[in-house]
């Protein structure tokens, strides 16, 4: 498996909405992406460099609550083949791989301390 980049980490809120108006009004960042039916929001700097900051509505069946973990994603070519590889090294991952079409393919795993990161694969560039 080889990481591409590291272009995004999230975290999870209680309030979608007011997470918006914090990021974009306060902090001075670009929406993205706003796909609030989704749960999801994305930030950037106005100038688009460096990594973006994800946004997600909390779901109850989340293991990570707001406040108490960040989630580093790593992008790979090819998400299946890399969870088979780090599943090969003794990774522990959580739940199956989840695709929004068209957008991304995600795979949570969990570190040694059960820290929460993700396989990213980008549909968007195919």
């Amino acid at each position: 498996m080889k990481v591409k980049n590291i272009s995004l980490a999230w975290i999870t809120t209680a309030h979608l909405a007011q997470a918006k108006e914090f990021f974009r009004d306060d902090l001075g960042l670009d929406v993205s992406c706003d796909t609030e039916d989704m749960g999801w929001l994305e930030f950037s700097t106005p100038s688009k460099e460096g990594m973006m900051l994800g946004v997600a509505q909390m779901k109850a069946e989340e293991m990570h609550k707001p406040g108490q973990n960040a989630v580093l994603t790593f992008t790979v070519e090819n998400i299946e083949e890399a969870k088979q590889e780090l599943e090969s090294r003794g990774v522990t991952f959580v739940g199956a791989i989840c695709e929004v079409p068209g957008h991304v393919k995600l795979a949570s795993f969990l570190d040694k301390d059960k820290n929460m990161f993700q396989l990213v694969e980008d549909l968007s560039q195919s």
